[in-house]
């Protein structure tokens, strides 16, 4: 009998396939006693790859078919089944080529109607798909717009802060025999507000670049070493440490204004009390849920 070899080498020498030829391979592949091998599935995609399409017979798409069909779908280690092993062959014969053609649609189609299973990977899509996808995900990269302005943005509030607190500084030795204590805390104060909010652009810049474009983990540290301000897995952690955060901003700007106001009656005070009752149960709620 002639080899499989022979056979090859045979078919493909005019790069053409007859009905006749194909009559041939069918009772070679499919009726033999051995059945159909990888040998004889690696066989028929080198067909399909070399053969010329104007000369390759129409019987040629119903062969390939069944004979890859039955060496997936006949086994005797996962009869009716497609497992990773077999999944993973199919998709890289597919793949060699860079497109999907019509041979490998319509065995697509047919191992999704006849397999009990169809894995995942041979969802194959095409290549103006794969292009859109890839620029699609490329987009992500626009949130580096947002990761730089946060940056920038904190890093001039960090000097607004800095530059306050020299001007208290300096005010201080300006006065220090007599140094006005309530707006040197005023103007403290400010700067520790400033601060906060620089810090609240910081965590929105690290926690943009991690969830959008690569977690951020040098060398010199662990995963599980870094603050947990950096420990951002999702947008619910981005939310709750920008809330924080945002929470520390509004009492401190409360408690400078509360320094500023002039307490005249009771009702001034009544409302301060509410105010810091206010602020200890969001303290107390924020506290809970982090626990929780």
């Amino acid at each position: 009998m002639e080899s499989l070899l022979d056979l090859r080498k045979r078919l493909v020498s005019d790069g053409q396939l007859s009905d006749s030829d194909i009559d041939q391979l069918r009772e070679r592949l499919l009726h033999d006693d051995d059945g159909m091998t990888m040998e004889k599935g690696n066989l028929l995609f080198e067909l399909k790859e070399t053969a010329s399409a104007s000369h390759l017979s129409p019987k040629f798409a119903d062969l390939f078919v069944d004979g890859i069909c039955e060496l997936l779908l006949a086994d005797v280690d996962s009869p009716g089944e497609i497992d990773d092993d077999e999944a993973k062959w199919v998709r890289a014969k597919i793949q060699a080529k860079g497109f999907i053609d019509k041979y490998d649609k319509k065995l697509i189609k047919e191992l999704r109607r006849r397999s009990i299973n169809f894995p995942d990977i041979l969802n194959y899509k095409n290549e103006v798909t794969r292009k859109f996808e890839s620029t699609l995900y490329f987009t992500r990269f626009l949130t580096l717009l947002a990761v730089f302005g946060s940056l920038f943005a904190a890093i001039a509030l960090f000097v607004k802060g800095s530059v306050i607190v020299v001007d208290g500084m300096v005010d201080f030795f300006a006065h220090l025999a007599s140094p006005d204590y309530e707006h040197l805390l005023e103007t403290f104060v400010s700067s520790v507000d400033v601060f906060l909010f620089a810090m609240v652009l910081i965590i929105f810049g690290v926690g943009i670049y991690e969830l959008f474009i690569s977690k951020i983990d040098p060398v010199e540290k662990k995963t599980d070493s870094r603050p947990a301000w950096m420990q951002v897995s999702n947008v619910d952690d981005l939310k709750a440490s920008l809330g924080k955060v945002i929470l520390m901003v509004l009492i401190v700007t409360f408690f400078k204004h509360s320094i500023e106001v002039t307490y005249g009656n009771v009702n001034d005070l009544l409302k301060l009390g509410v105010g810091i009752v206010l602020i200890a149960g969001a303290l107390y709620i924020t506290n809970k849920s982090h626990h929780h």
